[in-house]
């Protein structure tokens, strides 16, 4: 049994935790680069994957300059990145939300609990997408790319605080500021996610209806 109420904040990633939407960012990310060689596309996805939590400024950055070896790539990366921010919001808006989200979002307003989300994504997009969803009351504000989840988290300053996170950034993030970590494994791309949980005692759900955190 969680006991939630104990904490003084609460920082929910978005996309795997709040939004089921890995796979829409996963397809608008390849569709971005329509026209670029199949296997560097391959293995760039295969990077986003690795790399969930990561803006898309880094990544499609990584693209052209790591993977692609292009030196003068600025617009073809603001084209990417102009594809992709189209894409993806158009996806958004149509996906799920993680199962039983609501509920806990509910009972941690009903305790006046500091609730925060820190995305990889796009601030502006997802501070949008959120209140199309009708879920940005829930929060004390909404943090996204370009500026990093441990900067956030230096700005919210964590204190007795946990977090719900789909990603090794996540962890990482919540390890740099001694915060709990819950993994949210149903809708995440992180290959060993579970893995690494049971290897370090990490609780996991597959979303937020298997937690019981009313009593």
């Amino acid at each position: 049994m969680l006991n939630l109420s104990k904490y003084n904040q609460v920082v929910f990633d978005c996309d795997g935790v709040i939004l089921d939407s890995n796979n829409i960012k996963s397809e608008a990310f390849a569709k971005s680069l329509i026209g670029e060689d199949k296997e560097l596309v391959y293995q760039f996805i295969k990077y986003h994957k690795e790399n969930g939590g990561i803006s898309r400024f880094v990544k499609f950055e990584y693209f052209f300059k790591v993977l692609k070896k292009q030196k003068n790539y600025q617009k073809d990366l603001d084209l990417a990145l102009k594809r992709y921010s189209k894409l993806s919001y158009d996806g958004l808006i149509n996906c799920q939300v993680v199962p039983g989200i609501e509920n806990i979002l509910n009972f941690l307003f009903s305790r006046n609990i500091d609730c925060f989300v820190v995305s990889g994504g796009e601030q502006n997009e997802v501070r949008s997408i959120l209140e199309i969803f009708c879920l940005s009351n829930f929060f004390n504000d909404i943090l996204g790319s370009p500026v990093t989840k441990k900067e956030h988290l230096k700005n919210i300053q964590p204190s007795n605080a946990l977090y719900f996170g789909d990603a090794w950034s996540d962890y990482d993030a919540a390890k740099a500021f001694d915060m709990n970590f819950i993994f949210i494994s149903g809708a995440s791309e992180w290959t060993y996610g579970i893995e690494f949980c049971k290897k370090n005692n990490i609780h996991y759900y597959s979303n937020f209806n298997e937690i019981d955190f009313y009593n």
